[in-house]
């Protein structure tokens, strides 16, 4: 008890020595419930993905996640400042920034509180780059529901905070989710779906990050 005890303590003195805090937030399945624009992308626009019609056409087929939302207007309503950090590239993205204004109801502008990063491919392999903006924005907290989000948090030395992704969208694609738990017993996805179970009870993910526990039912 006086572990835990020391532990909230600790934590909640760091976080109020700091005063304002930089919150960061990822967009597809932290902000946004995105499944259906990517599966509405019509064939000639696939192999590669054309992320300028993805972020035009959010408005057809993107929702917003509740919790989260609320979350994000509990962060700002307190004075504190939040970003968007996406992997997606910038094409047409004033469409996305536009789309997120509406939604969250505050200005949301390219460069100035959303940022596109890309994916980097490093022999063979896609690695994440968001780190390079973390740092740059000096960020306290980042929510992100992909183990690169983690990955990029830990590297740039924010705190990593998991927004657990609804089941629908994990049924439908669930690469770089907990090592993917849809792939089986294999080095690069150890885990099964009762292994996640365990760790959503513990509130602590594979890489030490806190667990958002959400609750939301998903898309009708």
């Amino acid at each position: 008890m006086k572990i835990i005890k020391l532990y909230i303590f600790s934590f909640s003195f760091v976080f109020a020595q700091n005063g304002i805090l930089n919150v960061g937030f990822d967009i597809d399945d932290t902000v946004l419930f995105s499944r259906d624009v990517f599966l509405s992308l019509p064939d000639d626009k696939r192999n590669p993905t054309d992320y300028g019609w993805i972020n035009s056409h959010d408005s057809d087929y993107s929702i917003f996640i509740t919790p989260t939302v609320e979350l994000i207007d509990y962060f700002r309503s307190n004075g504190h400042n939040v970003f968007f950090i996406t992997a997606r590239p910038e094409v047409n993205g004033n469409i996305l920034a536009e789309f997120l204004a509406k939604g969250l109801v505050f200005e949301v502008k390219v460069n100035k509180n959303l940022f596109f990063s890309p994916k980097q491919t490093i022999n063979g392999k896609r690695f994440t780059t968001k780190q390079r903006l973390m740092k740059r924005l000096k960020l306290d907290l980042f929510y992100g529901d992909a183990d690169s989000d983690m990955i990029a948090a830990l590297k740039a030395g924010v705190h990593p905070v998991r927004v657990v992704r609804n089941e629908s969208s994990v049924i439908e694609y669930g690469s770089n989710y907990f090592g993917n738990t849809l792939k089986g017993d294999i080095p690069e996805a150890p885990f099964s779906n009762d292994d996640l179970k365990i760790f959503y009870k513990s509130n602590i993910g594979i890489f030490g990050e806190s667990i958002y526990p959400i609750i939301w039912t998903g898309p009708k």
